[in-house]
């Protein structure tokens, strides 16, 4: 049986060697790649010595028709922005926040405050964000458009959908037809405050 703890530790400097050794004079840089979506390609990676580079998805290619949309719902809204940070620095392109301010299904934000706590460190205008909120939604819809700071070119998908909600819980807190009319009025008045926003959800 072979003692591995009897070999010499390999340096970075040891690995290049081996590695021009065989390029016959080119530099090590020659061999670096770019794959067709910009992300480079180096030919040796020391492990722990190269920090991870995130590329956000949305700069790469903005007019793509398909998206990778990860969902946050931890009801504490500062780990529910944690984790929506490491889902936008790994790959994913935007973000969909699932609101319910008992913090039982999503995540317990009933302010403009709490959501801007959630969107601590995000771009809007390159990470778009879209709401999930049930009845709920044209009080979400008012605190994402505050906490977005009134920005009209933030990415935002406020996903009003009253009629989504019924057909999940099979009853409503109120008349469906004042849920319809809220969600009118909530999309009347913010479409001019953000016209790039998407307002309705037909789901």
């Amino acid at each position: 049986m072979t003692d591995t703890a009897t070999f010499p530790k390999a340096t970075a400097a040891d690995w290049r060697a081996l590695v021009e050794k065989t390029l016959k004079g080119q530099p090590l840089e020659s061999l670096n790649r770019t794959t067709f979506e910009g992300l480079p390609i180096a030919p040796l990676y020391v492990g722990d010595e190269v920090q991870p580079t995130h590329f956000p998805l949305r700069a790469v290619d903005a007019d793509r028709p398909w998206d990778i949309r990860a969902q946050v719902s931890h009801p504490d809204p500062a780990r529910a922005n944690a984790v929506l940070l490491a889902d936008l620095e790994g790959g994913a392109a935007s973000g969909l926040m699932v609101i319910d301010p008992a913090g039982i299904h999503g995540i317990a934000a009933g302010s403009a405050a709490d959501l801007a706590t959630v969107l601590n460190g995000v771009v809007l205008e390159l990470a778009p964000i879209a709401l999930d909120a049930g009845f709920h939604g044209p009080n979400a819809a008012g605190w994402l458009a505050t906490a977005a700071k009134g920005s009209p070119t933030a990415k935002l998908a406020f996903h009003l959908d009253p009629l989504s909600a019924f057909a999940q819980f099979g009853e409503s807190p109120g008349l469906m037809s004042a849920h319809i009319e809220a969600a009118a009025n909530t999309a009347a008045r913010l479409a001019d405050i953000h016209p790039q926003a998407g307002l309705f959800l037909a789901s």
